[in-house]
């Protein structure tokens, strides 16, 4: 027999839902709440199959009580019932399995049931079919070393996430893939979910950003799941966090560099790394402080290796910072005696008009500055 639970802040939707669920039969009401908050207090000691969820109620969204109802009990299934059609899409990107409008028809509800015991035989049928190639592939696993069981991230230019096996990671919105890297780039920290909100969504109106939120973890859990990795977000305190030791990135190698001592030895990894800046390519705000850090530490650590390098890696780490820095001379004339020294003409005087057009424009935009 199901056992669930059922959460409304109307009373009298509480009982015409369990009289129609004794009518079907084969499912046991083991909690049934007008408040949230009693709800969630119980979620975890009932762990109840099925979590039968009004939308609309005072205080809260459906869909963020849901999230909260999940986190106490991560195995149960969530029904949405509810008088607002509007809502249906929102639901049905979180993942719940069935949502119902009132009033409930008895028929959609038992459909709706049936559907859920169908999905839980697939998945017994599945899980007993394939239990020696699961063994089988958790042996193989433990004989992979923790970097070739992890994640790869890439996010120096464009934020690119890979599976194990190299496949690029797919995000079902935009908001979803910028959820992900704004958790993850708080090292495995908690947030504050009123901080997440103002960052991803600041000109939206507090109860929809809400619901944007919840709507937008749902997709990033699901990604993630697809992904091999089934828990890593977490929830605690109005707070949430990404479990990141399972995600190599290219910023933690490239920082781990710029941390030490500059050598020259390091140059052609760091030129390979430095795809462009931090999240360049995202265009998020919220990264702009972490982008101007790297960079310019970056920076720093190529002009001291350029210093020390031997000439046939100079010339590249030269021309990477005036890439970097077009308006700083002194990379300018750093290369151009190199050029000389090499006694590449053609290159020397192709690259002393550049710096002359340059310093034009630089003169230029002085005299504007100056007139107005």
């Amino acid at each position: 027999m199901l056992k669930a639970m059922m959460v409304d802040d109307e009373e009298i939707a509480l009982e015409v839902l369990d009289i129609l669920l004794a009518e079907i039969g084969g499912v046991y009401v083991a909690g049934k709440f007008s408040q949230v908050a009693d709800a969630i207090a119980q979620a975890a000691e009932l762990k109840p199959d099925l979590i039968f969820l009004d939308i609309q109620m005072p205080g809260i969204n459906g869909l963020e009580a849901a999230e909260l109802l999940l986190a106490q009990s991560p195995e149960s299934e969530v029904i949405f019932v509810t008088a607002h059609h509007e809502y249906a899409i929102e639901a049905f990107e979180s993942n719940a399995i069935g949502y119902l409008l009132k009033p409930v028809i008895k028929d959609k509800l038992a459909k709706t049931l049936n559907r859920y015991i169908e999905m839980q035989q697939k998945l017994i049928r599945r899980s007993s079919a394939s239990a020696a190639v699961d063994r089988a592939k958790e042996e193989e696993a433990a004989s992979l070393s923790n970097e070739r069981k992890a994640l790869h991230l890439k996010v120096m230019g464009s934020l690119e996430l890979y599976e194990a096996d190299g496949k690029l990671v797919t995000w079902r919105t935009k908001k979803t893939k910028e959820l992900f890297a704004y958790l993850w780039s708080f090292a495995g920290a908690p947030v504050n979910r009123y901080y997440i909100l103002h960052d991803l969504w600041p000109e939206t109106e507090l109860e929809r950003a809400q619901t944007l939120f919840h709507t937008t973890l749902y997709n990033l859990r699901t990604s993630l799941k697809k992904a091999g990795f089934s828990d890593a977000v977490a929830f605690g305190d109005e707070r949430y966090w990404l479990t990141a030791a399972g995600i190599v990135s290219d910023l933690s190698r490239l920082e781990h560099i710029l941390s030490g001592d500059a050598q020259a030895y390091h140059a052609m990894e760091l030129l390979a790394l430095y795809r462009g800046d931090y999240l360049e390519m995202e265009h998020y705000s919220w990264a702009d402080e972490k982008r101007q850090q790297v960079r310019t530490s970056f920076i720093d650590h190529l002009d001291y290796i350029a210093e020390q390098s031997a000439p046939s890696m100079k010339e590249q780490l030269l021309r990477r910072l005036i890439g970097l820095e077009p308006y700083t001379l002194k990379y300018y004339d750093q290369l151009l005696e190199h050029l000389h020294q090499e006694g590449n003409r053609a290159a020397a005087a192709k690259l002393d008009e550049q710096r002359r057009q340059i310093i034009g424009n630089e003169l230029d935009a002085a005299i504007n500055r100056k007139q107005r």
